[in-house]
């Protein structure tokens, strides 16, 4: 049986905390003003602040207390669930390097999920996080991006290396 497919409630959560596993930084209490719109790198040696996780229920404890919202998600059949951690479920966290290329293939019955998701009768629409309706004014129609300060801007970064990672990396 396939493991539902698990999305966020908080992309810009979501999105702040894998920058923060990813680079070391703390982007998650970090505040970006336009003079100081990324975090400063961690003191040498120091404790990095939101450790990588090393198991699923590290992972979704650590999205649970700053509020990113896991959940799996809804289908025709079962309602969406909130994801607690103790559900039976492996755990690899991986990051490439810039020397090292990594290509992630989906799970061939996620493809299949969703494509009969879509493709059934009154089925689902191809699904967009909201935030795309604040970077694109009314998120229906892609093209430019509005003029967004620079704080709005890592916002926005934050939440697409967020929906990045939960749809192509998971």
């Amino acid at each position: 049986m396939s493991t539902p497919r698990i999305n966020v409630d908080n992309h810009t959560a979501w999105g702040k905390l894998v920058k923060s596993w990813a680079t070391g930084r703390d982007y998650v209490t970090f505040v970006a003003t336009t003079a100081k719109p990324v975090p400063d790198e961690p003191a040498v040696g120091g404790p990095v602040p939101f450790p990588k996780p090393g198991s699923f229920k590290d992972m979704v404890a650590v999205c649970r207390a700053n509020g990113v919202g896991l959940h799996f998600v809804a289908t025709a059949s079962t309602p969406k669930k909130p994801c607690m951690g103790d559900e039976p479920m492996g755990f690899v966290l991986l990051q490439g390097t810039s020397d090292i290329s990594i290509l992630r293939l989906p799970a061939k019955e996620k493809v299949h999920e969703s494509e009969n998701a879509m493709t059934a009768p009154g089925g689902m629409t191809y699904p967009l996080p909201p935030f795309y309706k604040d970077a694109f004014g009314n998120g229906t129609q892609p093209g430019a991006v509005r003029s967004m300060t620079l704080v709005e801007q890592m916002e926005l970064h934050a939440e697409r290396v967020g929906e990045y990672t939960i749809n192509t990396c998971w």
